[in-house]
């Protein structure tokens, strides 16, 4: 589960993206994949789990947020990322989904990690150098339950949505 930004955002993470000295290896996910993780079920613990997480995601009720991305750095891990300010209601949020998630007898490896809101622009990027950065406003209405798929190319399939406005809409077929 994810919240994904939208072209505006994208492209602001992008400008800000071209602020930095990178080292000449490092890897930049595309615009259609830059997201803030909720929760990750590694599904091949279990058979059906994206039916299980997706009746569970149906309990979230998604309230309307508005996100301030304002700190960038790099971590200890060489992964490149852009944070959102102190928010409680995407606390709250992160919450309710991982508890939702263990109650579907899933494992949220986000949690195993000790979540911390971000998004990720850069991998492979140790030496990477940045300036203090200008915040950039996101607007979020929707969480995107996806499937991960590691293959070449990655992509990710959208299996699901919850909205503030619409309440839970699946999105693949494959899952009736």
């Amino acid at each position: 589960m994810g919240l994904f930004p939208d072209e505006q955002v994208q492209f602001e993470i992008e400008l800000n993206r071209q602020q930095w000295l990178w080292p000449h290896n490092s890897y930049f996910p595309p615009a259609d994949r830059l997201h803030l993780t909720l929760g990750y079920v590694d599904e091949h613990s279990h058979a059906r789990c994206a039916e299980r997480l997706i009746e569970a995601m149906s309990q979230v009720r998604m309230r309307s947020l508005e996100l301030l991305l304002d700190y960038s750095c790099t971590w200890n891990n060489d992964v490149s990322v852009l944070q959102p300010a102190a928010h409680g209601e995407l606390h709250r949020l992160r919450k309710t989904i991982h508890c939702l998630i263990r109650q579907a007898g899933l494992v949220d490896q986000a949690e195993i990690f000790k979540w911390k809101p971000h998004v990720t622009i850069a991998r492979d990027a140790e030496g990477a150098a940045c300036l203090p950065m200008s915040p950039i406003p996101w607007a979020v209405s929707e969480i995107r339950v996806v499937r991960s798929h590691f293959t070449t190319p990655f992509h990710h399939e959208h299996l699901a949505s919850i909205s503030a406005r619409h309440g839970l809409r699946r999105l693949s077929a494959s899952l009736h």
